[in-house]
């Protein structure tokens, strides 16, 4: 005690230990939350008991539900298995009286209009919907049947796909919730997304020709004037996909056939071996100066040499000797422009 009234603690150690401690105890109560989390393993029932889907889930084909286990259908089997184990390890113990305690993971909304037991005598196999239930070990919500999974089978089997085939509130006019919080400034973000979740799949309500009619009209907030002049390129440059939700390839080179970028200038873009241009342009498509600058017309109507001049003169001789000539080359081969 008396090392410790000599020891001087910083108000902000005593803060940052504080709050180390309260984060160690809730980790620790997490933990504890997992053990005493209830866990049911259907690869012990189903591929090592060989036991029937309607053994524990006895509703699934006859009711409009498939019915969650009761006391009375694990007894058959635990009353001799539990003999011997601790009440909170005994099969009981996910029960309060008649009701499974159990989080029913497949739990559907309200709203949503599904029969068990239409789909029961059409599809035959519980495994073609609830895909490797029988070898789960923990039941949580990805043993759920997606909606991706419902909509291709309804287009497989050629069934009704509309959303009112399964909702009773939700239509192709209904707008999610999240359409409403500044969804105009946000959209652009789902759209982008690989693995978006349902109510950010935009493809469930729109085509892609319903983003190409509104932007070709409205561009996104993004896209200002210093976006088309600077902005654009260095976004190419490093997320060129993101350009690729709207835009073709062959709209770059429609457009950069007629305007250079701005950072195509002589005094500052060229390098001796311009190998820039690769960067961009690869394959190039060939190597005279007419390959970029087309519309300079001083490269390509270069006159002729007198016809007393040949290939063998040294042009510099008697050209530029006393005034230096203004060409863009090092003016070592004259004869590429003046034949």
């Amino acid at each position: 005690m008396e090392l410790l009234r000599r020891t001087r603690i910083s108000p902000g150690a005593l803060a940052a230990l504080a709050l180390l401690l309260c984060g160690g105890c809730i980790l620790v109560d997490a933990l504890r939350s997992r053990e005493r989390g209830l866990v049911f393993s259907h690869r012990l029932h189903v591929l090592e008991e060989q036991l029937e889907c309607v053994s524990c889930h006895e509703s699934a084909e006859v009711e409009e539900t498939p019915g969650m286990p009761s006391p009375d259908s694990c007894a058959v089997c635990h009353d001799e298995l539990d003999a011997k184990l601790p009440p909170e390890r005994a099969v009981a113990a996910l029960f309060d009286a008649q009701l499974f305690r159990g989080v029913h993971a497949s739990a559907l909304a309200d709203e949503v209009v599904f029969s068990h037991l239409a789909h029961v005598g059409p599809v035959g196999n519980c495994g073609a919907c609830h895909r490797e239930i029988d070898a789960n070990e923990v039941v949580d919500k990805d043993v759920a049947v997606s909606m991706e999974d419902c909509q291709r089978c309804h287009a497989e089997k050629q069934q009704p796909n509309e959303c009112q085939s399964c909702h009773s509130e939700i239509t192709r006019a209904w707008a999610p919730p999240n359409h409403a919080r500044d969804w105009t400034k946000l959209h652009g973000r789902a759209c982008r997304r690989t693995d978006p979740p349902t109510s950010d799949d935009c493809a469930l309500c729109h085509q892609d020709s319903a983003c190409e009619q509104c932007h070709r009209v409205e561009a996104p907030q993004s896209h200002d004037q210093n976006f088309r002049l600077r902005g654009h390129a260095l976004l190419a440059r490093v997320d060129r996909s993101s350009c690729a939700t709207c835009h073709e390839p062959a709209l770059c080179d429609r457009c950069h056939a007629d305007v250079l970028p701005v950072s195509h200038l002589a005094s500052t873009f060229g390098s001796t071996l311009n190998t820039h241009c690769l960067t961009c342009h690869f394959p190039l498509e060939g190597e005279s100066c007419r390959t970029c600058h087309k519309t300079n017309p001083s490269h390509a109507d270069g006159p002729p040499k007198p016809s007393w001049h040949n290939s063998a003169m040294d042009c510099r001789s008697c050209h530029g000797s006393s005034i230096p000539l203004s060409h863009v080359d090092n003016g070592s081969n004259c004869n590429l422009c003046h034949p």
